[in-house]
Formats: C-alpha cells, structure tokens, sequence
C-alpha cells in the first residue's frame, strides 16, 4: 500500500510543480501574489512531507495548493488551455 500511495502522492507533486510554472507563466505570481505565495509554500510543504516519507500529508498539501491554481485558471478563464 506505501508503494501506492508514494506514487499517488508524486504524481500530485509533479502536477502541481508543473501547474505553479504555467501560472508563473502567465503572470499569476504577481497579478495574484498572496494566493501564488500560498500555493507555492503549500508545494514546498508538500515537498517536505514527500521526502521525510509522508505521503498522506504531501498528498494533502499538493492537492490544496493545486486546488488554488485550479481556481485562479477557472476565474481567467484558462482552465481548458492546461491539460489535467
């Protein structure tokens, strides 16, 4: 089951890593500063947990921090230009 959920929880982390840039890209780090700034800390967090070898944890925190970028594409009405 470890084995599961380490690779559930890496490919959050990936997706999310992969998301922070496309917004990056976008200009959401600064148009959208505080929300940015809590999805990156809530993906270094994530990191954190990945690596100690909590995988629960780092999958909570990728999904949350994904889940704010998510809603910073739906409100630009970008959502549909990033693949899932």
């Amino acid at each position: 089951m470890e084995k599961r959920e380490k690779e559930r929880s890496e490919k959050s982390l990936l997706k999310l890593e992969q998301r922070l840039q496309d917004a990056e890209k976008l200009g959401f780090k600064l148009k959208y500063s505080k929300i940015f700034s809590l999805a990156s800390q809530y993906a270094k967090d994530s990191r954190h947990y990945f690596e100690k070898g909590d995988f629960f944890t780092s999958f909570g925190c990728s999904d949350y921090a994904y889940g704010l970028i998510d809603a910073l594409l739906i409100f630009e009405g970008k959502k549909g230009e990033f693949p899932e």
